[in-house]
């Protein structure tokens, strides 16, 4: 993932080199040779999708966030407001070398509290929601069990504008 411009740049430059050294071998049918082209090809197509998501990142006017990236969440909330890692720093009262090594580790070494700091130092709108999903109860299948037999027996119904259990 690409952290901020100075990174956006190299991916760029590391594009176009790439692109000229493809340009001698493309024609070869030596085996290295296919080999170096379709690994540089991969390498390209990589970069470009990480230039497209940065990129896209910073006109975000909404973002939204699953389970399977929200690894990168804060880092995405980050670029999307166009706040650098120095500002970030500045704004928390640490180095900027330490906003670097959170991000690098995709905030796994940082604390609870530390999120939240950067969270609200990135938006003072910002609201967290906590949804418990039913992989935690399956850990206790009676529970899930009981729970499920009372979901089904407590039907509601409105008449007359009230609410009772049937």
């Amino acid at each position: 993932m690409i952290l901020n411009k100075k990174q956006l740049s190299i991916a760029q430059k590391a594009i176009e080199i790439l692109t000229e050294k493809l340009k001698p071998l493309s024609d070869s049918n030596e085996a290295l040779d296919i080999m170096q082209v379709y690994a540089w090809k991969c390498r390209i197509e990589d970069l470009e999708d990480e230039i497209n998501e940065f990129e896209s990142l910073v006109d975000a006017t909404e973002l939204e966030f699953s389970k399977e990236n929200l690894l990168k969440t804060v880092i995405s909330l980050r670029v999307a407001s166009g706040m650098t890692q120095k500002e970030l720093a500045e704004k928390i009262m640490v180095q900027e070398q330490q906003i670097q090594r959170y991000e690098q580790d995709h905030y796994r070494t940082a604390s609870f509290e530390r999120i939240v700091q950067i969270l609200r130092a990135l938006s003072k709108d910002i609201r967290l929601k906590i949804e418990l999903k039913k992989a935690i109860i399956i850990k206790f299948p009676h529970i899930y069990e009981q729970y499920s037999n009372i979901r089904q027996k407590r039907e509601t119904v409105q008449e007359n504008g009230i609410w009772q259990v049937a």
